[in-house]
């Protein structure tokens, strides 16, 4: 039963792109010991570079309110980052993202970045705010809006 629920899984994880492999039964067990290590040797190598860093430092630096996300603002292409425009747009305030879906370097390297290991994340002027989760709480106790005037204030 488990070796049936480790196929299923390991087909998913095909079917989203987290890996590039062929699922069959046979390789199921050589492909469990080994996804691990790929992603983690993957990230590290991806992004880690001086000219990734110092372009999202560049990007942080000029934009006062700017979001990592997953697709863009007018469409986003997961649930949290859909959830992060929402929150930002509800401040009827300009603010730009970058679509880490159409760069891989970025994606990667935005994590390093921040040392945070998920994607949406939110930068106010110039400062690492948090993912969605973060910034719901932030804007349910009104520190988001206080953080966000003093951006609009600077702009």
């Amino acid at each position: 039963m488990f070796r049936s629920f480790l196929f299923l899984v390991l087909a998913a994880c095909a079917v989203c792109g987290s890996q590039a492999f062929s699922v069959t039964p046979s390789n199921t067990k050589a492909m469990a010991a080994t996804t691990s290590t790929s992603r983690l040797s993957m990230s590290t190598e991806l992004g880690a570079d001086e000219g990734t860093q110092e372009r999202i430092a560049q990007m942080v630096k000029e934009h006062p309110v700017l979001l990592f996300m997953k697709g863009s603002k007018l469409f986003p292409q997961c649930g949290f980052s859909n959830t992060a425009v929402q929150i930002l747009q509800s401040f009827n305030l300009e603010f730009e993202t970058v679509d880490v879906l159409s760069d891989e370097q970025v994606r990667q390297g935005i994590k390093l970045y921040s040392q945070w290991p998920t994607i949406p994340q939110l930068y106010v002027a110039g400062e690492f705010v948090g993912g969605s989760d973060i910034m719901i709480e932030m804007y349910q106790s009104g520190e988001l809006g206080e953080m966000i005037e003093v951006a609009k204030a600077d702009m």
